[in-house]
């Protein structure tokens, strides 16, 4: 997912505050835009390894996305009246204490072969990065001169597809790598002890990775708590004089015609492209036979790059022509190549898969900025609104899970997130008019 720029007159800090140097600040929020990527992006590397130590089906498999999205969607309200009545930097120290307990339990749920333990993990894991995400984006925006805002948020930005690509490489290196997985007629031969000490050989893999990210991350907000921060002023107390409740808000918002079109893109691009992700490893097995799920965690390094590939280009793309155009295309785009991975399958399958990552890039943050366009007063509201469609990631995945395991097949169930990317085709084709707002 891309991150959001926050609107920064919602921010401000203290003139005498911008003046200040807030170099060590900026690359300490920086940092957590490159850790909430290696969290997020390791849960695919996690899913194949589950999958096999614990007997699971795809369905079951994709609960580990479910945990996880679902702590993204529970967090923002929480997360938001925390920091309204405490700071920012607070909320940053919370969710990083978070992300740390979260990680922590990895070892008892290794240990103890718990997969139940481990989607609490995830989940912990998951509301800390909801509080980062609400917190680092308008320190970011706001962390220097105002015309600058956008040159930083977007240097943050890279930090975070950067994330993704380490996070992928280290976890085939340190999860994937470090006990070879087995083939079935393989598993079929152990002795029942046997098979037991190596599914939990394979759980015991992520331990000592999960417990480098709890050191650095424990590192990361002991630095913070030690470095002064300016104070960000909201203009959330002038909304609340004014009446401006989240109740009368929703109540405008749902006449919006394309503000409720966005919700729905929204919903379904972040549930494709999780499902994509968190699949592509076992698409490579079933259709490459004889593929290690660590030779195939290469498949998924691709997908990073294109992805960091086509942010740059789409962006290029988006300053010269109209955002609903290029969206379009890269809709229409995606849901091709997802179309060509489920009726070829194969190698041509596998690598219109992996491009298809080029052309989400810049979906999350356009359909978001198309999405909250001319709401006015509601801006706040229907923004935040927008942001908890991140639960499409827990929803959809399972759903392509079961669909792929109902067909005995991967592939087939690429149809899910081609139907997806099609209802953003025709959201970006049909329904961003919104120079006059239609309600209905």
């Amino acid at each position: 997912m891309g991150n959001i720029t926050v609107q920064s007159e919602s921010y401000r800090v203290d003139s005498r505050e911008r003046r200040a140097s807030y170099v060590i600040p900026f690359a300490l929020l920086c940092s957590l835009f490159f850790l909430w990527a290696v969290a997020n992006n390791l849960n695919d590397i996690l899913l194949p390894q589950f999958q096999q130590a614990f007997f699971l089906s795809n369905f079951q498999a994709g609960l580990i996305q479910s945990s996880f999205y679902f702590g993204y969607f529970l967090i923002p309200i929480p997360a938001g009246i925390l920091m309204k009545k405490l700071s920012y930097k607070a909320g940053i120290i919370t969710g990083l204490l978070l992300y740390a307990i979260g990680a922590s339990l990895f070892w008892p749920a290794a240990e103890g072969m718990s997969y139940a333990l481990f989607l609490i993990g995830l989940f912990i894991i998951a509301a800390g990065l909801g509080c980062l995400e609400t917190a680092a984006n308008p320190f970011v925006t706001v962390l220097g001169p105002e015309q600058s805002g956008h040159f930083r948020i977007n240097l943050a930005q890279t930090f975070n597809s950067f994330g993704a690509i380490i996070a992928v490489v280290f976890g085939q290196g340190l999860i994937l790598s470090h006990v070879p997985h087995q083939s079935a007629e393989v598993l079929k031969q152990m002795a029942p002890d046997d098979l037991a000490t190596y599914n939990h050989s394979l759980v015991l893999a992520v331990q000592s990775p999960y417990m480098i990210i709890v050191g650095i991350v424990l590192a990361v907000a002991l630095l913070i708590a030690l470095t002064q921060f300016p104070t960000i002023h909201s203009d959330t107390h002038a909304d609340d004089r004014q009446g401006n409740t989240v109740l009368t808000a929703l109540f405008r918002l749902v006449r919006i015609r394309h503000w409720r079109w966005a919700v729905l893109a929204q919903f379904c691009y972040v549930g494709a492209q999780t499902a994509c992700w968190s699949y592509l490893i076992r698409y490579a097995i079933e259709e490459l036979p004889g593929t290690t799920p660590g030779f195939a965690a290469n498949y998924l390094t691709a997908t990073m790059v294109c992805f960091f590939i086509g942010r740059f280009s789409g962006t290029w793309l988006i300053c010269r022509y109209a955002p609903h155009k290029v969206l379009a295309i890269y809709a229409f785009m995606a849901m091709l190549l997802c179309l060509i991975s489920a009726a070829v399958g194969g190698h041509i399958g596998l690598l219109a898969l992996t491009l298809c990552s080029a052309f989400m890039s810049i979906q999350y943050p356009t359909i978001f900025s198309l999405g909250i366009k001319n709401l006015e007063q509601d801006t706040k509201y229907g923004s935040s609104i927008i942001v908890m469609t991140i639960v499409g990631g827990g929803i959809v995945t399972p759903l392509m899970g079961f669909v792929s395991d109902k067909a005995g097949n991967i592939p087939t169930a690429e149809l899910i997130p081609a139907l997806c990317f099609a209802i953003i085709f025709i959201f970006a084709k049909f329904r961003t008019n919104v120079l006059t707002v239609a309600r209905s």
